[in-house]
């Protein structure tokens, strides 16, 4: 017996379905969820106008150190061009200031402004309250379970289970430059 497709253009409820390729692909599920939460916190971050990279820069400068343009990127991983705009974008409203580096004439240090720690903790906020919205339809221990399954799948290799160490891992995650993954 095949299996029966509407017309291309039909409405119905099975065209909302995914196909099993997609529906049951872990991958492909969570980059979905990930977009979802992402066009949710931008939403949410609208009212700070602010979006969820910059906040992503905001919090990497506030909470780490100051860091050139070129580790933000490779850290958010966001490219060169998409960062320069971003920055830009904080620096004309007065969050990030850049500085020349000190032992780099190339490079320049994203520094945060007394307005970027302000601004940055009014977005966490928001986040919290994101994050609340987002995982609404979890339990506590759901919720729990998830963050802590999307840990292990972030840890560098040879941290962790086994089964982390034969992907490799994830680089630009363990934390601050210089940091210790060991």
């Amino acid at each position: 017996m095949t299996e029966q497709h509407p017309a291309p253009g039909a409405a119905g409820p099975r065209r909302q379905a995914l196909p099993p390729s997609m529906r049951d692909r872990v991958p492909f599920l969570l980059y979905r969820a990930a977009e979802l939460s992402h066009a949710l916190a931008n939403e949410m971050l609208g009212r700070v106008q602010l979006t969820a990279r910059q906040v992503g820069i905001l919090t990497l400068v506030t909470e780490w150190e100051p860091m050139t343009q070129k580790a933000l990127g490779d850290t958010l991983r966001i490219d060169r061009t998409t960062m320069v705009s971003l920055i830009d974008d904080l620096e004309r409203k007065g969050y990030v200031v850049r500085q020349r580096h000190p032992r780099d004439r190339r490079a320049f240090l994203v520094e945060p402004t007394p307005s970027g720690h302000a601004a940055k903790l009014e977005a966490v906020a928001i986040l919290d309250e994101q994050q609340r919205r987002f995982l609404a339809p979890l339990t506590p221990a759901q919720q729990q379970q998830l963050g802590e399954l999307l840990k292990c799948l972030q840890r560098p290799a040879g941290q962790g289970d086994a089964d982390n160490s034969k992907r490799g891992g994830v680089p630009g995650l363990a934390g601050p430059p210089g940091a210790s993954t060991t």
